[in-house]
C-alpha cells in the first residue's frame, strides 16, 4: 500500500486499537479519545471522526490522517518502517507486528540466568525501568506511572531476527516474560502465569499485566489486601485451578469482550466462592481502559477487603 491508500482505506480506529488505545466515549461519528501524542490528561480531547476518518486533538489544535498520526505515535520510525506496519488489507494485530525501534545500548547488564527464548525471540537483558525511557512514556499514555510498574516490570532487551530491542517486561512463575511496547505484544518461552502471593485469602484474577496495574493504580491500597493471578492469555486458565483452589474468594477483574465473559462464566460455575467484579468498569472494555478515561487517577472499589 501507498500513503494514499493507507489514508482512504485504513480506519484511524483500528490503528489505534491495534496500538492497545481505546476510546474513553463515542458520541455519533465522533470518538473522543486521551490524547495519545500529549502527556495523560483529565479530559479526553482527542477526537477521530469515523465518518471522514481524520484524527484532531484539541490541545495543540492540529490533526490530520491516518499516516500522520502514526508518524507522530512512533517518531523513531522511518517513513518506510510506517508503510510497512500499515500496510496489508487490514492492520496487523500487535502480536504480529514486529517491533522496530532504535538498537539498544550495549552496556545492558545480563543478568545470570535468562529463560529460554520462544523461536525467533532471544532475552539479551533485563535493566530497571528509568524515568525518561520511551518504554516508561509508553505506560505512562496507559495511565500507569513508573512509580506503579517499577515493583513488577522491568525494560527487558531482546532481539529478534538479528536486530535488538527493548519492551516493557513482566516475567511469570516459569520465568518467561510477557513483553510491550507501543509497536510490540508478544512473550518470551515458557509461557506461563504469574502468580503474586501475598498470604492472603483473597485472590484477584486478571488477565494481563496492563491491567494488573491499571488496578493497582485504581486501588493503591489493594497491594496489601490481596493475591494477584495475572493469567497472561485465557488460554493459561487451565494451569491456575491448584492457585484458584486454595483462596478463600476469588475477585474476578477479566476483560468485558466475549472470550472474557465465557472465562469468567467458566470460574465461576468451577468455584463457587468467586465474584465478578468488572462492573467496577462496564462502560469499558477493561480495566486500562477505564483507568486511560479517568486520567490515571484512583478511584473508589468497594471490595470488603481488610488488612490482614
Amino acid at each position: 500500500m501507498n500513503i494514499r491508500q493507507i489514508n482512504d482505506e485504513l480506519p484511524i480506529t483500528d490503528f489505534l486499537a491495534s496500538q492497545g488505545i481505546q476510546p474513553s466515549y463515542k458520541r455519533g461519528v465522533d470518538w473522543w479519545y486521551v490524547s495519545p501524542i500529549r502527556a495523560p490528561e483529565r479530559t479526553p480531547s482527542f477526537k477521530v471522526n469515523t465518518r471522514l476518518n481524520r484524527w484532531y486533538d484539541h490541545g495543540p489544535g492540529e490533526g490530520g490522517k491516518l499516516f500522520d498520526l502514526a508518524l507522530r505515535l512512533h517518531p523513531g520510525a522511518t517513513v518506510r518502517e510506517v508503510i510497512e506496519l500499515l500496510s496489508g488489507s487490514s492492520l496487523p494485530s500487535p502480536e504480529n507486528v514486529t517491533p522496530r525501534l532504535p538498537q539498544q545500548p550495549a552496556h545492558a547488564q545480563k543478568p545470570a540466568s535468562l529463560p529460554a527464548a520462544s523461536p525467533g525471540l532471544r532475552i539479551l537483558a533485563t535493566t530497571p525501568l528509568e524515568a525518561g525511557n520511551p518504554l516508561t512514556t509508553y505506560l505512562a499514555q496507559r495511565g500507569i506511572p513508573l512509580a506503579t510498574a517499577s515493583p513488577y516490570c522491568q525494560a527487558v532487551h531482546f532481539s529478534v531476527g538479528g536486530r535488538e530491542y527493548q519492551a516493557v517486561g513482566f516475567q511469570n512463575r516459569s520465568g518467561g516474560y510477557e513483553l510491550r511496547n507501543a509497536w510490540f505484544k508478544g512473550s518470551s518461552s515458557p509461557k506461563d502465569v504469574t502468580f503474586i502471593d501475598r498470604g492472603c485469602g483473597k485472590l484477584c484474577v486478571l488477565e494481563g499485566f496492563i491491567d494488573f496495574l491499571s488496578l493497582l493504580q485504581l486501588r493503591p491500597r489493594l497491594v496489601r489486601q490481596a493475591s494477584f493471578l495475572v493469567l497472561n492469555s485465557l488460554s493459561q486458565l487451565g494451569k491456575c485451578q491448584e492457585v484458584l483452589g486454595r483462596h478463600r474468594q476469588a475477585l474476578l477483574f477479566l476483560d468485558q469482550d466475549t472470550a472474557g465473559r465465557k472465562v469468567t462464566a467458566r470460574i465461576q460455575h468451577t468455584h463457587v466462592n468467586t465474584r465478578d467484579y468488572s462492573a467496577f468498569y462496564r462502560d469499558h472494555q477493561d480495566l486500562n481502559s477505564y483507568l486511560v478515561a479517568r486520567g490515571g487517577q484512583a478511584a473508589q472499589l468497594r471490595l470488603g477487603l481488610r488488612h490482614r
